[in-house]
Order: C-alpha cells, then structure tokens, then sequence
C-alpha cells in the first residue's frame, strides 16, 4: 500500500488516545469516547504517590476525550476515530494508540465486506470494522476505493465524517413529551433513522406523534353504525384526533361487536430481510368491560371489521404484537399467530393496565431474536430462534403497523395513541 506517500495524511488530523479495550488492535478500526466515564488518565505522580484515578461527572474529566473503547448501539454518538497506522496491528489493549480524527480527510478504514468505490460506510456494533450496509449503526464516511475484504478483513481508503451528535436522538420540547414519554433510545439507537427519513429507498419508517396531516394517511375502517340525532345520523365509531396538544390518536366505539381499526403503508418483513422495531404509547379508557385491542404487525388486508373476531381471536392470516382481549380485559398479551396454525400466546400477562394510564409497547428484532419493550425497558421472554423457526411462526411475512379495536360490551370504550414509531432498515 502506497498510502503514505500519497501525502493524504498531512490533511488527515492524528490524536493520541488510551484504548481500554484488551481485544488485538488493527489499522483502520474504528472506536468510540467512553463518553460517559469517571475514570481518568492521572495515574501516579513522580513521588510515587497515588492521585486519585476518578473524576465525577460534571468535573471535566480528560477521561472522556481520551478514554476509547469498541464502538456500540450505546456509544455510537460518540465516534472518535479510526486507528492510525499499522504499528498497532496484532497488539492487544489496553494501550495508548493514534487514531485519525473524522474531518473530511481521506485514510484507511478496517472493513470485512466487499466495497465499492463511494458506497456508505456504517458503524458495526462491537466490531472492529465497519459495513457498507444501513442495517448498521450511524455512517461514518464514504468508500474512495472498490475493493473485496470479505474473504479476509482489511483496509479501504474512506473519506471520514465526524456522526452527528443529535443522530437517533428524541428531542424533549414544550410542545413534545418528557425523556420517559419518548420512544426507547435501547431500541432506536440500533437503526440509522437520519439515512432512513432522508432516504425512502433505505428501508421502511412510519414515525407519527399526531401533529401533521401526514400523520394521519393511513388505510382504516370504521364499522357502520349510527345513532339518530337532530341533524340526522350520527356515526356511533371513530378513527380521529385526539384532544391532547402533543397530539393522539383516538379509536373509539360504543356498540358491542362493533370495529375501528386501522393499518399503514409502513412494509415490514418479519424475518430474513433486516432488522426491525415496532413501539407504540397507547392508553385504554376502562379495563372492566370485555373491550379487545391490537398493536402491533399484521398482514395487509381490506379492513372490514374482521381484525379482531367477535371473540376477540385475531383474525387468521398473521400477526405479531400486544393484545388486550376480553375475556382478561385488563392485561395485554405478547402473541403472534401465523396462517392456519392456533395463536401463539408467547407471553401472557405481558402486563396489567391501569385505566386511562399511557403505556409505551415496544418489539426488536435484531435479526435473531424479537425482544418485547416495556414502558423503555426490556421486559418479558424474548421470541427465540427456535420460536421463530417453528412451524407457528409467521417467518418471513410482509406485515403493516396495526392498531384495532374491536367492542366486546356496548359502553363507550376510547384508546388514545400518543405516537408510533415502526422502522426496518433494507
């Protein structure tokens, strides 16, 4: 390799910085700041003295802009740079390293995969290379070279860009919600969510908190029922907005049997196809009367009422998700169901509902495994492999986001959405 004397490195900007991971270090990997340490690089004085090695947070600790480490769905934000040079290749941390700073400048880059000259290169969880799929973490710069490392991980030259700091992250404003309302950083960390509203050919991503006319472009039904009233006739079920001023979605009905139910053109493919996330905030009006909710993936339909049966089986054909059904009105269920098999009912009891109190439903899949999200927090017995690979699995099936209410008692039964978030990333 001819690199250093192309002179490229006098643009290219070098920092020491102190690896504190003890895997072998290589030309081109990529590392993350330790952003969030309290350990710091003082060590001993001359007189041989202990200083303290800790730094609290909110102490500028020089840990932080020194301390590296493999890059993560957590420390992604916090990309420092690529290793400098081939001096550290085969040496094993903790050691003190150069790196190349990401500004725009032209350097070798560790990749396993078979690059194209000006394809996107992306950050990979705990790996010491990077990929030039979105099915990865945040991009890092673009592929100045064609060359194939998939048999054997190695270097291409990449000109390298600093992530964006507000990459993937919630903002919390007056007019939004608080940290807690939001959706799950644990989830959403793991998808390039910038590449993706920027890109429509990048995968799938339907992100709706109720306050734009978009938000509300989806395909719905609601049952036609209506009550006389002195302007005439007056529907008894509605798909609407809701009152709230950080915006909602209400499905509302008042007749037993009767259906609001909606799904929108967000595709997803349940396994084979790339990773995948579906969250949701939702709340229920009342938890004693025998009302059925669903919220999550079902397979595209024409909606005639039928998601959700008079029993409250959801309706054969496919479906992963969170249902509310009512013989056990006041807990939600993590189930799937695949054409012509009985419903899985995966996790019972997911969890207990509290009337006209907000929760948040989340699903992950990473690829291997689905992982329910509680309130941001991962919660329950995640759908295995083997789950997935068994006969009752709707495995790689295009499903829609799917939110329905089906009436099991004639009360008025209202369920607020407060926002959704569904993405894969092709």
């Amino acid at each position: 390799m001819a690199f250093a004397s192309f002179g490229t490195e006098s643009q290219a900007r070098r920092k020491k910085v102190y690896y504190e991971g003890t895997d072998t270090i290589y030309e081109g990997m990529p590392v993350a700041y330790n952003y969030d340490t309290t350990t710091n690089i003082l060590g001993w004085d001359p007189e041989d003295e202990e200083k303290s090695s800790t730094t609290a947070e909110g102490y500028q600790n020089e840990g932080k802009f020194l301390r590296v480490e493999l890059c993560t769905a957590v420390n992604a934000f916090a990309f420092a740079g690529v290793v400098a040079g081939a001096s550290y290749a085969g040496l094993d941390g903790p050691r003190w390293i150069d790196i190349f700073v990401p500004n725009g400048a032209i350097v070798p880059v560790r990749t396993d995969k078979s690059i194209t000259i000006k394809d996107r290169l992306y950050l990979e969880a705990s790996a010491n290379t990077v990929v030039n799929d979105a099915a990865a973490l945040p991009c890092i710069g673009v592929a100045m070279e064609t060359v194939d490392r998939s048999s054997a991980a190695g270097i291409v030259l990449a000109k390298l860009e600093p992530v964006v700091a507000s990459n993937n992250v919630d903002e919390v404003t007056a007019h939004s919600r608080t940290a807690v309302q939001l959706p799950t950083a644990a989830i959403w960390q793991n998808f390039d969510l910038d590449t993706l509203r920027r890109n429509p050919f990048a995968g799938a991503l339907l992100e709706a908190d109720y306050k734009r006319p978009a938000d509300f472009a989806f395909n719905s039904f609601i049952d036609a029922t209506y009550a006389a009233s002195a302007g005439g006739k007056t529907p008894t079920e509605h798909v609407r907005p809701g009152v709230d001023a950080s915006g909602a979605l209400v499905l509302f009905t008042t007749t037993d049997n009767q259906a609001a139910e909606l799904q929108y053109q967000c595709p997803i493919t349940t396994t084979g196809a790339g990773k995948w996330a579906f969250e949701c905030r939702v709340k229920v009006s009342e938890i004693t009367n025998a009302q059925n909710n669903f919220f999550g993936l079902a397979i595209p339909q024409s909606l005639v009422g039928d998601l959700i049966g008079d029993t409250g089986a959801i309706a054969d054909g496919g479906a992963i998700g969170f249902q509310k059904k009512e013989g056990d009105p006041d807990v939600i269920d993590f189930v799937y169901d695949k054409a012509s098999q009985s419903q899985n009912e995966h996790d019972d009891d997911y969890v207990t509902l509290v009337a006209d109190t907000y929760i948040t439903l989340g699903m992950y899949y990473d690829g291997a495994t689905i992982q329910g999200y509680l309130n941001g927090v991962a919660s329950g017995t995640a759908i295995s492999a083997a789950d997935i690979a068994a006969a009752d699995f709707p495995a790689a099936t295009v499903m829609l986001p799917t939110l329905a209410v089906k009436a099991g008692h004639a009360d008025d039964y209202t369920t607020s959405v407060d926002w959704i978030r569904v993405a894969q990333l092709a």
